[in-house]
């Protein structure tokens, strides 16, 4: 066995012994799927990591890890084919007496996959889901999902971000019945066109169109709020993710005018991104840049 430390140190090996593709490594984006695996790790705040063993059998990396407050963890890496990566955490946290007087319940899990498409393109999936049994008798719980969806190109730029929130729902069931599978039958669900897919509550889709605009479609069922058009994306260290700028980021949206670019500028967004292959997938984003134009006002008109 190997401990959680070796785990996160040699997480690229560890997910080659599991059977992965070796052309997936070829995406940049192989290597944001295991960071964020990583990440998972990392929020658990294990506090000597080099005690807690990792096993692997059956085709999985796993380990279960309790917290100084009881909070149970487990988590699994596996691929379940050569073309994904698939992990699960799951928490269980400390119970505890409500001010009513009633014991309350929390579990949560949290699933990944990044799956290597038939073009050199690579797809990250988040699924979450909770239940809790705050209010509801023993034979009730309240169960939440939100699902993002991330579209990667071949040269390791987001292309496409779309996330979606479904309000609380009431479950009928025993809250100690309920595991990962309950908790992400919706959330698994979210994109395949069955009759879970248009039940959100909230929903927000970018798809890039140039090297530092995306179009946006932001639904908001509870306070009936929605905005489509185009919005400028936060110019950080890189532009290779679609993260919207913070100034566009509240709804009702401000007007957005977004002015041409000088070569100059292009040139000095794209100097920002430091590895070669996401800065080539960039540069077919910048083309045009320098003459594109949008203004919020001019297209409602």
């Amino acid at each position: 066995m190997s401990s959680v430390v070796e785990l996160r140190e040699n997480i690229v090996d560890k997910v080659i012994e599991l059977g992965v593709c070796l052309d997936f490594l070829e995406n940049p984006a192989f290597i944001t799927a295991l960071s964020e695996i990583n990440g998972l790790i990392e929020e658990m705040n294990i506090e000597d990591p080099s005690v807690v063993l990792v096993d692997k059998s059956n085709g999985y990396h796993s380990f279960s890890y309790i917290n100084p407050n009881g909070d149970k963890y487990k988590l699994g890496i596996s691929c379940p084919d050569e073309r994904t990566i698939k992990c699960v955490r799951e928490l269980e946290t400390r119970s505890f007496e409500g001010g009513d007087g009633n014991v309350v319940r929390h579990k949560s899990v949290i699933e990944q996959l990044a799956k290597y498409g038939d073009h050199g393109e690579v797809i990250i999936i988040t699924n979450t889901g909770s239940v809790d049994n705050i209010c509801c008798d023993n034979h009730h719980y309240n169960m939440n999902n939100s699902v993002e969806r991330r579209v990667y190109t071949k040269r390791g730029v987001m292309y496409e971000r779309e996330h979606k929130v479904y309000a609380t729902r009431k479950g009928e069931g025993y809250f100690h019945r309920v595991g990962a599978k309950e908790m992400l039958l919706l959330a698994r669900q979210a994109f395949d066109y069955g009759p879970w897919s248009d039940t959100y509550n909230r929903r927000t889709l970018l798809r890039r169109e140039m090297l530092d605009t995306a179009r946006l479609v932001y639904e908001n069922r509870g306070n009936e709020s929605n905005y489509y058009g185009v919005v400028p994306l936060h110019k950080g260290n890189s532009l290779k993710d679609l993260v919207i700028d913070s100034e566009y980021n509240k709804y009702p949206m401000k007007d957005v005018e977004i002015p041409a670019l000088t070569e100059g500028e292009v040139a000095e967004l794209l100097a920002r991104e430091t590895d070669e292959k996401i800065a080539e997938g960039l540069g077919f984003f910048a083309q045009g840049r320098t003459s594109y134009t949008y203004s919020s006002v001019e297209n409602e008109a």
